[in-house]
This record gives C-alpha cells, structure tokens and sequence, in this order.
C-alpha cells in the first residue's frame, strides 16, 4: 500500500472518532491506557498466545498486510494457524508512539523487528512500520480496529 493511501484509510477512520476536547491529565490517561494495551498485544505475541492476540482486535477489526486487505476472520484465522506453529516469535517494536484522537480513540505507531523461528527451524528476520487504531470498549478496554504493516528483510548481523 502506497503511504498515501494508508494515512487516508487512517484519516477516514479517525474522522468517525469524537474529537473530544481533553484537559492534559485526560489525555495522559488515555495515552497511558493505549500504552499499556500495545504492550499487552505485544506480550502476547511474544508468547505465541493466539487467543489473547485475538483477544485484542475489535469483531470489525481489519488491516493492510504489505498492500493487501485482509479481513477479521481472515486475520484471525492466520494468528491461529501461525502462532502454535512457531518455535520463537520475538518482536521487538521500537519507538512506540500514541496519539491520542479523544476519549475514545488513539493511533499507535512503532517500527517492530521481528525475529521467528519456523516448526522446521527456517530463521526469519523482518522489519517496518506499523499503525494501529485503538477504539474504547466500555470504561478501560481498548481494542484495535484496524492495522497497517508492511514487512522488509531485516539485516542479519
């Protein structure tokens, strides 16, 4: 997916979120909320633990995979092939970044270096960008309603 298009997909579903405006406590809250959130879904990663990644994504969630679209159940469905056939899944996600769009609403962005190590052993190393929008589920719950990533060969060292 062209940059271009990927910020209007995250443009178009941000402008369906209240700008509510925030005192600066307000925004700190929910910024530390979404944090704490993207490093859950992370951990969860990290432990191969395919139903609490699930556990993190919104019934509508959808998301861009190197330009392609691919739908919950589509996503879901690979998370839980995948994940269990894993012998080591690290990814690291680095400069994480929260925006906070309201009460409701965040964008997350980092850049993540993934290191996995296949069922029959195959080393992969992959790195890019990452979006996520984060939307509110009840009082304190976040889930995240659509991703953006787009995967390149990462330098062995």
């Amino acid at each position: 997916m062209n940059p271009r298009a990927s910020f209007l997909a995250v443009a178009a579903l941000t402008a369906c979120i209240s700008p509510d405006e925030l005192s600066p406590a307000e925004r700190r809250v929910v910024a530390a909320q979404v944090d704490s959130a993207t490093r859950s879904f992370q951990a969860a990663e990290r432990d191969r633990d395919a139903e609490r990644i699930v556990a993190h994504l919104a019934p509508e969630f959808y998301m861009y995979n190197d330009g392609v679209r691919a739908e919950y159940p589509a996503v879901v469905e690979n998370i839980r092939a995948t994940m269990p056939s894993l012998r080591l899944f690290e990814p690291e996600w680095r400069d994480i970044e929260v925006t906070v769009l309201g009460r409701n609403g965040a964008v997350v962005s980092f850049v993540f270096e993934d290191l996995l190590v296949t069922g029959a052993g195959d080393t992969l190393r992959v790195r890019g960008p990452t979006t996520l929008v984060w939307r509110r589920q009840g009082q304190s719950s976040w889930l995240v309603i659509y991703a953006d990533a787009d995967h390149y060969p990462a330098e062995v060292p």
